[in-house]
């Protein structure tokens, strides 16, 4: 198998006339092989700053076309990850307004296993005396993705003893949502444990 840098050679040297003059190992060539070899691999690179999920270099100009860092943004610094599927859920999620939308922002964010409830179409609602108003609301439940942090012996006296919640989904939901419609986000305390 050979490499690029051969590839690269080989074409250079079938580039040049034929003769005497041209025969055996050619430093020049081997010079501008190398540098083709380059171009090439960074071409390669460059491909995948095409798809705002997996941008490194481009991700300062793709967050400024989007308007991101945006009032979801968590405090103090993002990781290339979270910024990355904050770009994904922006520019690559085709917009709507049903489940479908909604469950696939929340897929580029990170939270495959997020559920939603519609009470508009159960027939029983967490509070019947509500009736028709329950149409209105629908519910986001958040199990193992829930960001719970508990009062340790380090945390300040002041700090609550547990916070749970995801401000950066809870903030992009609630900005994408109808403005009729009630979001609620659940997290189930059944699938969150106490420190050791």
């Amino acid at each position: 198998m050979t490499t690029l840098d051969e590839e690269y050679t080989q074409l250079l040297h079938k580039l040049l006339p034929p003769g005497p003059a041209w025969e055996g190992d050619n430093a020049l060539l081997n010079g501008l092989s190398a540098s083709l070899t380059r171009v090439h691999q960074r071409g390669n690179n460059l491909m995948d700053e095409i798809n705002p999920a997996t941008t490194t270099e481009l991700i300062d100009r793709y967050e400024a076309l989007c308007g991101l860092p945006d009032s979801c943004a968590p405090v103090g610094l993002q990781t290339i990850t979270q910024r990355q599927q904050r770009l994904d859920a922006k520019i690559n999620v085709p917009g709507g307004i049903n489940e479908m939308f909604y469950r696939r922002q929340l897929d580029a964010l990170g939270y495959r296993s997020v559920t939603i409830t519609q009470y508009q179409h159960h027939s029983t609602t967490p509070n019947p005396e509500w009736g028709d108003r329950w149409r209105y609301y629908w519910k986001v439940s958040i199990p193992e993705d829930a960001s719970v942090n508990w009062m340790t012996c380090a945390s300040d006296c002041d700090e609550a003893i547990r916070t749970w919640g995801d401000a950066v989904v809870e903030c992009v939901i609630d900005k994408l949502c109808p403005s009729h419609t009630v979001v609620v986000f659940s997290y189930p305390e059944g699938d969150i444990n106490a420190p050791d």
